[in-house]
């Protein structure tokens, strides 16, 4: 017993170092995990729609063959619309910092200032920094026409071994009863994650897409498919979805106007996070705020920007691993909420 209880320390401080070099580790070659991650993010998406074919008697190359110029088909139209939004806007980014600099200068007469505090100054700055943000976002988004066409072949073959990948897996564990009921049962909870998600950010990003066309607000279908897309980042997505829309809001309309729209904006994502969501995934998320918060920082580090969409999915991961040993289960029921029960 007291062996065990001055193992407890040294347990720990193996688990940290292990966890320290995993993580620089997967750091050093992040521009290649990323890809692969996300490639099993959209194969985890796209295989029950293989398997909805498979229920309608479609032979197998053929249904595979279908997913697949599917996946092709919506990533081609994806890219085409992203690119030749953020192209125009691109372009109009000049006119929008002088605009967004005459509505500063207008709002700075309205603020007290001095020498010791210029609030305009800073006004000024922080309006420079947003675009130069969103600058930054568009040049980042041009320059992955690789990694996405990575992505695209790499999903393309992980579904083409999908309909053989549960009976190897079967046959591999037919003497690890136990285990292959965990994997069965934490693949399918994470799937109807990722697709409850999916359909849920989907309905966002054609709400707000509406609701900006409804306000004539400039690149509407970008903006909402950047709330559809940024719908996988829990907490902050939303605000960074929001705010260039609310920007080319406050050019159009003034100051009445942005908040008009930010509220619009700020309705639908509450429909759908607290009403639609709950009602769809029930339970089935069973991590603390706290570890999902810190999880978009995590990922964000290892894996850059992109690490942050896909980080729920892959702490759910880690939790998994965690649970399958009984000396790290201890861990994995720290990483639960509260209220959740077994």
């Amino acid at each position: 017993m007291d062996t065990d209880d001055n193992s407890v320390p040294a347990r720990i401080l193996l688990y940290s170092a292990a966890a320290v070099i995993l993580t620089i580790g997967m750091r050093e070659i992040g521009s290649i995990l990323g890809p692969i991650f996300f490639s099993i993010f959209f194969f985890l998406i796209l295989s029950p729609l293989v398997h909805w074919l498979q229920r309608k008697r479609v032979p197998g190359s053929v249904r595979v063959g279908l997913v697949i110029l599917f996946f092709i088909l919506f990533a081609i139209a994806s890219v085409l619309l992203v690119t030749g939004s953020l192209l125009q806007l691109s372009a109009q980014i000049p006119g929008y910092q002088a605009q967004l600099m005459s509505t500063l200068e207008n709002f700075e007469r309205y603020l007290p200032s001095s020498d010791q505090y210029p609030v305009g100054e800073l006004l000024r700055d922080v309006g420079t920094f947003l675009l130069g943000l969103t600058a930054g976002i568009i040049t980042g988004a041009l320059s992955t026409g690789t990694t996405i066409a990575f992505i695209v072949i790499t999903t393309a073959f992980l579904l083409l071994d999908a309909a053989s990948a549960p009976k190897k897996m079967e046959k591999e564990l037919k003497d690890q009863t136990v285990l292959l009921l965990r994997v069965t049962e934490f693949g399918k909870s994470l799937v109807d994650f990722i697709l409850i998600r999916t359909e849920i950010n989907l309905i966002g990003g054609i709400g707000t897409a509406i609701l900006l066309v409804i306000g004539r607000i400039d690149f509407a279908v970008l903006w909402g498919f950047l709330t559809f897309l940024l719908g996988y980042i829990p907490y902050l997505g939303f605000y960074l979805a929001a705010l260039p829309p609310v920007l080319l809001a406050l050019f159009k309309y003034g100051a009445l106007g942005a908040i008009a729209v930010f509220v619009g904006i700020w309705l639908i994502n509450l429909f759908i996070e607290n009403v639609l969501f709950p009602s769809l995934a029930g339970k089935s998320l069973k991590l603390s705020p706290s570890i999902v918060f810190l999880s978009l920082f995590y990922w964000g580090y290892v894996l850059g920007g992109a690490g942050a969409l896909i980080a729920i999915p892959l702490t759910m991961v880690v939790k998994m691993i965690l649970e399958s040993s009984d000396n790290t289960r201890w861990m994995a029921k720290l990483m639960e909420s509260g209220g959740s029960k077994e």
